[in-house]
């Protein structure tokens, strides 16, 4: 059944992400190289890589050694792709038990039919720090030799930032494979033939297959019934935020809407200033204190202004 524009997510929290979400307007999209499931958007890649090998018996030595930089062999999370999940279940235990373990948790209903974009972490159009070798990969040459940049490094590049249903069906994830590596190949083909004179041949790295891949996940999980936002901004330089986490300094996206007074106001790709989350109600998880913690929910919201979200507690009964 398809999904109506006005249904809500709802992403699971603790109290202290939550102050921050309301304080801030902000929501943290992690990056996938450093989820705590070693697991976590691989299922996809393995699919792809296996899909690779029984097709490259047909395709040419020279498609194939191109195809090995788009679909390595080493199982590895891109750090390009950052994730916010939620779930469309309201009241799942399964999150509550994941998120409550040792205090109330909560469960932020967000209106799936308004997109997230990047806050801009800094305002500069210019890489202000820029290593040796920057944008040296965007250097391409022509059939005399010239050479000539394909793309500029420091350009603002954003794809995503729209809630995706998780892929847990064994059939859509095959027809998904099916689909990128018959988009990858055909790129390849393209780029490896002859180039038209007088036009540049131009393909940029194909991350649009990621947020396919990154969809597929293990049936076991499907109990979580998740929707995801993944973006990849670029350059990383201006979007991506740094914090502490047990795998060294995690790199992370700050997800805000475009409600923000923005330095450019018909910019539309990102955002200078948070602005107000789509935010429609709150749900308190299980706990024996629904009264006292509805009542200090509703006492901050009040704080911020935010009287039209709705509080409503969790319909799982409580057991100590």
């Amino acid at each position: 059944m398809a999904k109506e524009e006005t249904e809500l997510v709802w992403h699971y929290t603790d109290g202290g992400a939550l102050m921050n979400i309301l304080e801030n307007n902000e929501l943290w999209a992690g990056s996938a190289a450093f989820m705590n499931d070693m697991n976590e958007l691989l299922s996809g890649s393995i699919q792809l890589r296996n899909h690779f090998e029984d097709q490259r018996r047909d395709l040419s030595e020279e498609v194939t050694q191109m195809l090995e930089e788009y679909i390595p062999e080493v199982k590895a999370r891109s750090r390009d792709s950052f994730v916010l999940s939620a779930s469309s279940d309201p009241d799942s235990l399964t999150m509550w038990r994941y998120y409550g373990r040792h205090q109330v948790s909560f469960a932020v209903g967000l209106d799936r039919s308004e997109s997230l974009v990047p806050l801009a972490r800094l305002e500069e159009d210019e890489h202000p720090n820029p290593p040796a070798g920057y944008g040296d990969d965007a250097i391409e040459y022509d059939e005399e030799g010239i050479p000539f940049r394909t793309y500029d490094p420091d350009d603002v590049f954003i794809e995503g930032g729209e809630w995706k249903s998780v892929v847990y069906d064994l059939k859509e994830q095959s027809e998904i494979i099916t689909t990128v590596f018959e988009k990858l190949r055909d790129g390849v083909e393209k780029r490896l033939a002859p180039a038209e004179k007088g036009k540049l041949r131009v393909w940029l790295f194909p991350f649009f297959m990621n947020e396919d891949l990154d969809l597929i996940k293990n049936d076991g999980f499907r109990d979580e019934l998740e929707e995801r936002i993944i973006v990849w901004p670029n350059p990383a330089w201006k979007f991506v935020f740094h914090r502490t986490g047990p795998y060294g300094l995690v790199p992370y996206v700050k997800l805000t809407s475009l409600r923000g007074e923005n330095i450019d106001p018909d910019e539309k790709r990102f955002a200078t200033k948070a602005g107000r989350l789509p935010i429609r109600e709150i749900r308190i998880g299980p706990t024996p204190y629904r009264v006292q913690a509805t009542a200090s929910l509703k006492q901050l919201l009040e704080f911020y202004g935010l009287h039209d979200i709705k509080v409503t507690c969790s319909e799982i009964p409580f057991r100590q």
